[in-house]
């Protein structure tokens, strides 16, 4: 015994369709972003003259899926970035450093040594005959790949190396806008008297 007319059953319905697709809507983006994997990011110091030596740190983001396995530094799919081949790579305790044409790659022993989501870890670094200038003024350089296992163990993810400025260059820096901001402050005064 149903007594609601025609338009008030077609709403009922509709509204209950949009309800359902709402649903699934919310569902599907909590499920894509629960698909996140990896989500890398890393830094970069680079310090010396003559023989540079390039200290990285790689980490995984708090929202991630999946620990990070490996890293190809300086890389993407049939493109190497780096202005030069480095001369020696090193790894933390736990990974291997593996240089590969004018790009580094990282990769942990063992699941026990990935980064996890959260996580981060130094100790990774290559030396090379290219400055820092030289690294910064190479389009691309700090583009890398990220994989949850080892190389190629699924599709990986797509990152940027960060340049930070060694220390003895962000001292220079803020020693330079401290003098600035002194002379700006006499003038002012000087004007005022």
């Amino acid at each position: 015994m149903n007594n609601k007319s025609p338009f008030a059953r077609r709403f009922l319905n509709s509204a209950a369709t949009r309800i359902l697709l709402g649903a699934m809507l919310a569902f599907g983006t909590a499920t894509l972003v629960k698909a996140q994997g990896e989500i890398a990011s890393g830094t970069i110091v680079g310090a010396g003259s003559g023989s540079y030596v390039y200290n990285l740190t790689f980490s995984d983001a708090a929202g991630a899926t999946s620990p990070i396995g490996s890293v190809w530094y300086a890389w993407i799919p049939g493109q190497f970035y780096l202005p030069g081949v480095p001369t020696a790579a090193f790894a933390p305790a736990g990974w291997t450093a593996n240089i590969s044409a004018n790009s580094v790659q990282f990769v942990a022993n063992s699941p026990a040594n990935d980064i996890a989501p959260g996580g981060s870890l130094s100790g990774f670094s290559y030396q090379a005959a290219f400055s820092p200038a030289q690294l910064a003024a190479a389009p691309n350089s700090g583009v890398s790949f990220a994989y949850s296992g080892g190389l190629f163990s699924e599709a990986g993810k797509q990152f940027t190396v960060q340049a930070v400025p060694e220390p003895s260059a962000q001292i220079l820096l803020l020693s330079g806008a401290t003098t600035l901001w002194l002379m700006r402050r006499r003038t002012g005064h000087s004007a005022g008297s």
